[in-house]
Protein backbone atom coordinates (compact mmCIF):
# COMPACT_ATOMS: atom_id res chain seq x y z
CA UNK A 1 0.00 0.00 0.00
CA UNK A 2 1.55 3.41 -1.01
CA UNK A 3 1.75 6.44 2.18
CA UNK A 4 -0.74 8.84 1.64
CA UNK A 5 0.99 12.15 0.85
CA UNK A 6 0.82 15.11 3.09
CA UNK A 7 -2.32 17.40 3.16
CA UNK A 8 0.22 19.94 1.96
CA UNK A 9 1.79 18.32 -0.96
CA UNK A 10 -1.81 17.66 -2.25
CA UNK A 11 -3.20 21.06 -2.15
CA UNK A 12 0.38 21.52 -4.01
CA UNK A 13 -0.29 18.85 -6.62
CA UNK A 14 -3.69 20.13 -7.19
CA UNK A 15 -2.35 23.92 -7.80
CA UNK A 16 -0.44 22.33 -10.80
CA UNK A 17 -2.05 22.93 -14.05
CA UNK A 18 -0.70 21.22 -17.14
CA UNK A 19 -0.95 23.61 -20.80
CA UNK A 20 -3.50 22.24 -22.44
CA UNK A 21 -2.00 20.02 -25.93
CA UNK A 22 -3.53 21.46 -29.11
CA UNK A 23 -5.57 18.24 -31.21
CA UNK A 24 -4.54 17.78 -34.57
CA UNK A 25 -7.87 17.01 -35.89
CA UNK A 26 -7.10 15.59 -39.37
CA UNK A 27 -4.92 13.31 -38.38
CA UNK A 28 -6.09 10.14 -37.38
CA UNK A 29 -5.23 8.11 -34.26
CA UNK A 30 -4.39 4.64 -34.83
CA UNK A 31 -1.91 4.08 -31.68
CA UNK A 32 -1.61 6.07 -28.48
CA UNK A 33 2.21 5.29 -27.84
CA UNK A 34 1.72 7.34 -23.83
CA UNK A 35 0.30 5.02 -21.53
CA UNK A 36 -2.98 5.74 -20.25
CA UNK A 37 -3.23 4.83 -16.64
CA UNK A 38 -6.36 4.98 -14.86
CA UNK A 39 -7.34 6.66 -11.90
CA UNK A 40 -5.73 3.65 -9.05
CA UNK A 41 -8.84 1.88 -7.86
CA UNK A 42 -8.99 -1.42 -5.54
CA UNK A 43 -10.27 -4.64 -6.92
CA UNK A 44 -13.00 -2.62 -8.77
CA UNK A 45 -15.17 -5.21 -11.43
CA UNK A 46 -16.02 -4.23 -14.56
CA UNK A 47 -19.26 -4.92 -15.63
CA UNK A 48 -20.36 -6.02 -19.33
CA UNK A 49 -23.38 -4.04 -20.31
CA UNK A 50 -25.16 -3.29 -23.63
CA UNK A 51 -24.76 0.28 -25.48
CA UNK A 52 -27.18 1.42 -27.11
CA UNK A 53 -26.96 1.01 -31.31
CA UNK A 54 -27.03 3.28 -34.08
CA UNK A 55 -28.80 2.02 -36.73
CA UNK A 56 -28.65 5.53 -39.14
CA UNK A 57 -24.99 5.91 -39.42
CA UNK A 58 -22.83 5.98 -42.59
CA UNK A 59 -19.23 6.56 -43.19
CA UNK A 60 -18.12 6.86 -47.00
CA UNK A 61 -16.40 4.04 -47.82
CA UNK A 62 -16.82 1.75 -44.37
CA UNK A 63 -19.17 -1.10 -44.41
CA UNK A 64 -21.09 -1.04 -40.74
CA UNK A 65 -21.66 -4.12 -39.25
CA UNK A 66 -22.27 -2.73 -35.94
CA UNK A 67 -22.49 0.99 -34.34
CA UNK A 68 -22.69 2.31 -31.07
CA UNK A 69 -22.93 5.49 -28.67
CA UNK A 70 -21.55 4.40 -26.10
CA UNK A 71 -21.56 7.82 -23.15
CA UNK A 72 -21.41 10.21 -26.21
CA UNK A 73 -18.76 8.08 -27.93
CA UNK A 74 -19.69 6.56 -31.50
CA UNK A 75 -17.81 3.15 -31.35
CA UNK A 76 -17.90 1.44 -35.08
CA UNK A 77 -17.21 -2.01 -36.40
CA UNK A 78 -16.95 -2.89 -39.79
CA UNK A 79 -14.56 -2.89 -42.35
CA UNK A 80 -13.01 -0.36 -45.36
CA UNK A 81 -14.76 -1.40 -48.86
CA UNK A 82 -12.39 -3.13 -51.52
CA UNK A 83 -12.66 -1.39 -55.01
CA UNK A 84 -13.29 -4.37 -57.55
CA UNK A 85 -12.53 -6.74 -55.23
CA UNK A 86 -9.08 -5.42 -54.15
CA UNK A 87 -7.50 -3.88 -51.45
CA UNK A 88 -6.68 -0.53 -51.19
CA UNK A 89 -6.50 2.48 -49.13
CA UNK A 90 -6.40 3.05 -46.17
CA UNK A 91 -5.63 -0.51 -45.85
CA UNK A 92 -2.99 -1.70 -46.84
CA UNK A 93 -1.58 -5.86 -47.35
CA UNK A 94 -0.39 -5.56 -43.89
CA UNK A 95 -3.56 -4.10 -42.30
CA UNK A 96 -6.68 -5.03 -43.77
CA UNK A 97 -10.10 -6.56 -42.58
CA UNK A 98 -12.89 -5.60 -39.76
CA UNK A 99 -11.43 -3.58 -37.22
CA UNK A 100 -12.72 -0.65 -34.62
CA UNK A 101 -13.50 2.85 -35.13
CA UNK A 102 -14.40 5.68 -32.89
CA UNK A 103 -16.01 8.80 -34.71
CA UNK A 104 -16.41 12.14 -32.98
CA UNK A 105 -19.25 14.57 -33.11
CA UNK A 106 -18.59 15.15 -36.82
CA UNK A 107 -18.95 11.47 -37.43
CA UNK A 108 -15.30 12.11 -37.79
CA UNK A 109 -12.62 8.88 -38.04
CA UNK A 110 -10.18 10.02 -34.83
CA UNK A 111 -9.20 6.77 -34.01
CA UNK A 112 -8.95 3.47 -36.14
CA UNK A 113 -7.62 0.15 -35.12
CA UNK A 114 -5.48 -2.36 -36.62
CA UNK A 115 -7.43 -4.83 -39.42
CA UNK A 116 -8.14 -8.22 -38.36
CA UNK A 117 -7.10 -9.74 -41.99
CA UNK A 118 -9.81 -12.52 -43.39
CA UNK A 119 -11.56 -12.51 -39.77
CA UNK A 120 -15.20 -13.71 -39.84
CA UNK A 121 -16.05 -11.79 -37.01
CA UNK A 122 -15.17 -9.04 -35.05
CA UNK A 123 -17.49 -8.27 -32.64
CA UNK A 124 -17.25 -5.81 -29.78
CA UNK A 125 -18.23 -6.38 -26.06
CA UNK A 126 -18.43 -3.20 -23.35
CA UNK A 127 -17.44 -3.76 -20.06
CA UNK A 128 -17.68 -0.92 -17.30
CA UNK A 129 -15.13 -0.31 -14.49
CA UNK A 130 -17.55 0.36 -11.17
CA UNK A 131 -15.39 3.01 -9.70
CA UNK A 132 -13.86 5.15 -12.25
CA UNK A 133 -16.22 4.67 -15.12
CA UNK A 134 -13.80 3.55 -18.12
CA UNK A 135 -14.54 1.09 -20.35
CA UNK A 136 -12.69 -2.13 -21.43
CA UNK A 137 -14.11 -3.04 -25.14
CA UNK A 138 -13.02 -6.56 -25.85
CA UNK A 139 -13.96 -7.11 -29.91
CA UNK A 140 -14.44 -11.57 -29.91
CA UNK A 141 -12.76 -12.53 -33.21
CA UNK A 142 -13.83 -15.69 -35.35
CA UNK A 143 -13.39 -17.76 -38.55
CA UNK A 144 -15.42 -21.00 -38.66
CA UNK A 145 -14.19 -20.76 -35.11
CA UNK A 146 -13.39 -18.53 -32.24
CA UNK A 147 -10.24 -17.56 -31.63
CA UNK A 148 -9.72 -14.73 -28.92
CA UNK A 149 -10.54 -11.05 -28.99
CA UNK A 150 -8.86 -7.71 -28.70
CA UNK A 151 -8.84 -5.49 -26.00
CA UNK A 152 -9.03 -1.76 -25.69
CA UNK A 153 -9.73 0.90 -23.26
CA UNK A 154 -11.90 3.94 -23.94
CA UNK A 155 -11.41 6.53 -21.11
CA UNK A 156 -12.19 10.48 -21.87
CA UNK A 157 -13.31 9.96 -24.72
CA UNK A 158 -9.75 8.15 -25.84
CA UNK A 159 -9.26 4.55 -27.18
CA UNK A 160 -5.95 2.63 -26.39
CA UNK A 161 -5.29 -0.83 -27.61
CA UNK A 162 -4.26 -2.83 -24.85
CA UNK A 163 -3.79 -6.22 -26.86
CA UNK A 164 -4.63 -9.37 -27.84
CA UNK A 165 -6.40 -11.92 -25.33
CA UNK A 166 -4.78 -15.29 -27.77
CA UNK A 167 -7.37 -17.38 -25.54
CA UNK A 168 -11.09 -19.37 -25.44
CA UNK A 169 -12.55 -21.65 -23.12
CA UNK A 170 -11.88 -25.38 -23.95
CA UNK A 171 -15.52 -25.74 -24.90
CA UNK A 172 -17.19 -25.14 -28.61
CA UNK A 173 -20.42 -24.19 -27.49
CA UNK A 174 -19.04 -21.11 -25.48
CA UNK A 175 -16.29 -18.29 -26.37
CA UNK A 176 -13.93 -16.20 -24.91
CA UNK A 177 -16.35 -13.38 -24.14
CA UNK A 178 -19.16 -16.04 -22.40
CA UNK A 179 -16.23 -16.43 -19.80
CA UNK A 180 -14.50 -13.48 -19.69
CA UNK A 181 -13.98 -11.50 -16.11
CA UNK A 182 -12.32 -8.18 -15.58
CA UNK A 183 -11.34 -6.13 -12.53
CA UNK A 184 -8.95 -3.76 -12.13
CA UNK A 185 -6.66 -2.74 -9.31
CA UNK A 186 -3.72 -0.19 -8.49
CA UNK A 187 -1.16 -2.90 -10.43
CA UNK A 188 -3.33 -2.83 -13.36
CA UNK A 189 -6.49 -4.64 -15.00
CA UNK A 190 -6.83 -8.40 -14.91
CA UNK A 191 -8.85 -10.32 -17.56
CA UNK A 192 -9.33 -14.27 -15.72
CA UNK A 193 -11.63 -16.81 -17.59
CA UNK A 194 -14.19 -18.60 -15.62
CA UNK A 195 -13.68 -22.14 -17.36
CA UNK A 196 -11.62 -25.07 -16.11
CA UNK A 197 -9.84 -25.37 -18.91
CA UNK A 198 -8.40 -23.26 -21.79
CA UNK A 199 -7.24 -23.20 -25.21
CA UNK A 200 -3.98 -21.11 -25.70
CA UNK A 201 -3.54 -19.76 -28.98
CA UNK A 202 -6.67 -21.43 -30.07
CA UNK A 203 -6.52 -22.24 -33.97
CA UNK A 204 -2.94 -21.97 -34.40
CA UNK A 205 -1.37 -24.07 -31.94
CA UNK A 206 -4.57 -25.43 -30.14
CA UNK A 207 -2.46 -25.46 -26.28
CA UNK A 208 -5.09 -27.31 -24.02
CA UNK A 209 -4.17 -26.75 -20.03
CA UNK A 210 -5.55 -26.05 -17.02
CA UNK A 211 -6.81 -23.26 -15.41
CA UNK A 212 -5.47 -22.78 -12.19
CA UNK A 213 -5.33 -19.30 -12.16
CA UNK A 214 -4.57 -18.25 -15.66
CA UNK A 215 -4.85 -14.61 -16.39
CA UNK A 216 -3.93 -11.53 -18.52
CA UNK A 217 -2.78 -8.44 -16.81
CA UNK A 218 -2.40 -5.12 -18.41
CA UNK A 219 0.27 -3.17 -16.28
CA UNK A 220 -0.96 0.24 -17.50
CA UNK A 221 2.35 -0.66 -20.26
CA UNK A 222 1.70 -3.78 -21.63
CA UNK A 223 -0.48 -6.87 -21.86
CA UNK A 224 1.25 -10.25 -20.44
CA UNK A 225 -0.05 -13.81 -19.75
CA UNK A 226 0.29 -15.45 -16.82
CA UNK A 227 0.08 -19.15 -15.81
Amino acid sequence: MKKLLPALALLTLASCKEKPQKENKATVEKETTTPIKAEVVKDAPYTEFKPDKISDLKIKGFDIEQAFSVEGNKIVAGNFQFTDGKITLPDTEEDFGKRLLLLNHKNEIIYQSQGSGEAYLYEPYFYKNSQNGNIIIVCQQAYEYFFGGDAYLLEKGKIKYLGNLDIEPNNEEKKLTDILRIKESGDGITFSFDSDSLVLKPGSEDITIKNKDVKYVYDYKSLKLYQ
